[in-house]
């Protein structure tokens, strides 16, 4: 989110970055999260490639607007409000792990990275590459896990890596790849997973598939139903409450959102399509 970036730019391309001052997980979380959902198309009629460092807030405005809502509105017969945008699509797919890890992967070699993909210089694919492994790049913070994978081995080892076991699973919300409109949707069933930290990976855009992915400290995820109404769309959402919203910026949209502040009360989102979290199995219950 823009409320948690710099409002500095080390390059040309760069869109405003993460301060070097922040100290909170919950911070990269959210700030991680927006990225993911960053893609060139706008949600609006103009749908043409935009680079980031030229994107105004009024696109993440519309997207944490429906984005963010209260815990309180996790129950079966709530309505919330969301929005799902269309999923953002690498032209390379997720690609096996020797020729992923063929690839240059650093700030330092996006050189060599754009000659082996074809991707020239000064194109939009390019700076948009350039944030990927900026972001990717960034140091985890003290009790952070964080690390950006390029393959399915590298996503599993490393977010086993994270939870310290090797039985994990996944948890990702079903929705439609083309996304849905804003509108109000109806809980129809909550299904609660036990435990208070996850592993959070988010896709981000480049020419295969890149996770970002970071622990999720402090937190509370569920498995929620919904039922749209206006269109009857039925989908079933990993959501995410953060519960320690304390050291988080005043001004972050989330807050803007729902008339709240920094240490209010917790803060639920969603999980795109395309972006999953991994819980301990042996941690993991559901239940209506």
């Amino acid at each position: 989110m823009w409320g948690l970036r710099s409002s500095s730019r080390p390059t040309k391309h760069s869109s405003p970055r993460p301060s070097k001052d922040d100290t909170v997980a919950e911070a990269y979380s959210l700030t991680w999260l927006m990225w993911g959902l960053r893609s060139p198309s706008r949600p609006t009629k103009d749908s043409s490639p935009m680079p980031p460092h030229v994107r105004d807030h009024s696109t993440d405005e519309y997207l944490a607007q429906g984005l963010f809502f209260r815990e309180e509105a996790v129950q079966v017969g709530k309505t919330i409000t969301l929005y799902f945008p269309l999923a953002a699509s690498a032209p390379l797919g997720l690609l096996p792990r020797h020729v992923a890890d063929s690839i240059p992967f650093s700030t330092s070699s996006l050189p060599s990275a754009l000659a082996r993909l074809g991707v020239a210089t000064n194109s939009v694919q390019a700076a948009n590459m350039e944030e990927t492994l900026y972001m990717c790049g960034l140091p985890p913070k003290a009790g952070e896990a964080k690390f950006c994978a390029t393959s399915l081995e590298a996503l599993v080892e490393g977010s086993m890596a994270a939870l310290g076991t090797r039985n994990i699973r996944p948890m990702t919300s079903d929705l439609p790849r083309s996304g849905a409109p804003k509108q109000p949707y109806t809980v129809r069933a909550v299904h609660p997973v036990d435990g208070s930290s996850f592993v959070s990976c988010h896709d981000h855009n480049y020419p295969y598939t890149v996770y970002m992915c970071h622990n999720t400290p402090a937190t509370r995820a569920y498995m929620v139903e919904l039922e749209g109404a206006g269109s009857g769309l039925v989908v079933t959402v990993a959501a995410i409450c953060h519960t320690d919203t304390s050291h988080w910026d005043a001004e972050h949209f989330s807050f803007k959102v729902l008339g709240t502040k920094p240490g209010a009360g917790p803060i639920c989102h969603y999980l795109p399509y395309g972006h999953n979290v991994w819980v301990k199995k042996e941690a993991n219950r559901s239940s209506s």
